[in-house]
C-alpha cells in the first residue's frame, strides 16, 4: 500500500509492505531528494501505530495528500 503526499512542488510517499525475506513488515518513506528511510515491524499493531504517528507529523509540517483527480467518463455510457 502507497500513500503520497505533496506540499508546494515536492512528493513524498511511503509504503507499506511486508519484508521480502520473512513475515516482518517494512515502513519505507520515500524523501522528495529520492533517498528512502526503511523502518522494520514485526507488529502489525506497532506498524499501525506508527503509520498514524507519522501521518500527523506529515500533516503538522504541510504535506498533503494531492488532490483526487476525476477519471474520465466510459464513452458510450
Amino acid at each position: 500500500m502507497i500513500w503520497f503526499f505533496e506540499r508546494q512542488r515536492s512528493r513524498l510517499y511511503y509504503e507499506v509492505r511486508r519484508q521480502t525475506d520473512g513475515d516482518n513488515y517494512e515502513l519505507v518513506i520515500t524523501h522528495p531528494d529520492g533517498h528512502q528511510d526503511v523502518e522494520h515491524f514485526a507488529d502489525s499493531l506497532e506498524l499501525l501505530d506508527r503509520m498514524q504517528r507519522l501521518q500527523h507529523s506529515l500533516r503538522a509540517d504541510g504535506w498533503q495528500p494531492p488532490p483526487q483527480r476525476a477519471s474520465p467518463g466510459r464513452a458510450g455510457a
